[in-house]
This record gives C-alpha cells, structure tokens and sequence, in this order.
C-alpha cells in the first residue's frame, strides 16, 4: 500500500500543480479581455477548478496510504 500511495500522492500532486498552471493563465487571459467572460472560458476556468480538487483529494489519499498503510 505504501507504494500506491507514493504513487497516488505524486499523481496527485502533479496534477495539482498542472491544473493551478492553466487556471491560473486562463483566469490572467479572462482579467485582460475586461469584464465580458465568453461561456467557453467560463467552462474551461470551471473544469480547471474542479481537476484541482479532484487531484488534491488523490494526494491526500495517497497521503493516507502512505502514512497508514495496510497489513498485507
């Protein structure tokens, strides 16, 4: 388990940081553009958001496995 879990929290954390990477361009392209924000951009900003929490919730599992594993 402990194996997963370094797996999942490098998975997880990588991907964190990817996702931080794009809404963080996405949302700088959004501020630049003035208050009018197409549909589009909004979606992309809102999958961005929800791929961040969907990796930080596979770090800290992984996390867990790493911290508690099983006996196997």
């Amino acid at each position: 388990m402990r194996r997963a879990g370094l797996i999942l929290l490098a998975v997880g954390l990588a991907g964190f940081l990817l996702a931080s990477s794009q809404r963080a361009r996405d949302d700088s392209r959004a501020g630049s553009s003035g208050p009018e924000i197409s549909k589009d951009d909004r979606q992309r900003s809102d999958a961005w958001e929800t791929a961040r929490w969907l990796f930080v919730g596979t770090a800290v599992i992984g996390l867990v496995f790493t911290v508690l594993p099983g006996k196997t």
